[in-house]
């Protein structure tokens, strides 16, 4: 029987210990899934090119240093850099020549991994890579990772979806730790932006009143809001004003017409159309469902 150790020892230019992974259909359906993951050790230098592969890379350094480039830009990676990759652009890494690296990496995907990828690169400032000065946090998740593959059942693989779920949480919380998802000073403001908009949302046309309260524009502040949040203003609001009627509407026998001023909506029938919109519903339909003073 061939170990993996030696079946992907390729032919003395890396060591590595890896696995190969097909999900099942519940897996590729529903979670985050891996397709490879491993550790390797560069023995000798290597150049790997690879590119429109449905598949996303996460890297972290655990030694030595080596380049990676990204659909033509290059990037110098040394112990604690990390590296998110969409593998459908071009990319390629080659180990330094006189300080081989060491690799950990996990090769995944699923439904949502493309949407985050997206939230990532805005987030990082449309870097593929970063830094973490605890690279053994990366090492120990993908230890994990490894380790589920010899558990070939769906238990393993929900295990395995949450931890890449776990890995993308680590990353974001890195970048905003980091500061690369705005400096202290602009986390601040769109905080204070938020508490804004959470005590006005109901008071209609609100642009002039935002400008003047943060003496910034509204673009600027709508810019670094969505940065922050993921969400732009104008979406933010109306789910706040949403909220507020769905509220109305369970706790209060107030009129439909009446809910939709006071959430901040205006109207019935745009009320209307967001009921149908997000919860599928019409708003009458909502409070039947939910409202707590309606018995049958």
């Amino acid at each position: 029987m061939i170990k993996s150790r030696e079946l992907f020892a390729t032919e003395g230019m890396t060591s590595s210990d890896r696995s190969l992974h097909t999900p099942g259909d519940f897996a590729r359906q529903n979670l985050l899934f891996v397709q490879e993951v491993g550790r390797l050790k560069s023995l000798k230098p290597h150049r790997c090119v690879r590119e429109k592969l449905e598949s996303y890379l996460f890297l972290v350094v655990l030694g030595g240093r080596g380049t990676l480039a990204v659909d033509g830009r290059a990037y110098e990676l040394q112990v604690g850099d990390c590296a998110l990759v969409d593998c459908r652009v071009h990319y390629e890494h080659i180990s330094d020549e006189q300080d081989g690296w060491e690799l950990a990496w996990v090769h995944y995907y699923g439904n949502t991994a493309r949407n985050f990828y997206d939230l990532f690169r805005k987030g990082n400032a449309g870097k593929p890579v970063f830094h973490s000065d605890d690279a053994e946090q990366w090492n120990r998740l993908i230890g994990r990772l490894l380790e589920l593959q010899k558990d070939r059942s769906m238990l393993a693989e929900v295990q395995c979806g949450e931890l890449l779920l776990h890995l993308q949480y680590c990353i974001l919380q890195k970048l905003s730790d980091g500061g690369t998802l705005g400096d202290e000073q602009e986390r601040q403001l769109v905080s204070r932006v938020r508490e804004w908009l959470n005590e006005h949302y109901a008071e209609g046309d609100r642009s002039e009143a935002l400008e003047q309260a943060f003496a910034y524009s509204r673009d600027a502040l709508d810019q670094s809001f969505a940065q922050y949040y993921g969400i732009h203003i104008d979406d933010y609001v109306e789910n706040r004003c949403l909220n507020a009627a769905k509220e109305l509407l369970r706790f209060s026998i107030k009129p439909v017409a009446e809910v939709a001023d006071e959430s901040g909506i205006g109207d019935v029938t745009t009320m209307q159309r967001l009921f149908q919109e997000k919860e599928g519903m019409s708003a009458e339909e909502y409070r039947q469902k939910w409202a707590q003073w309606i018995r049958n």
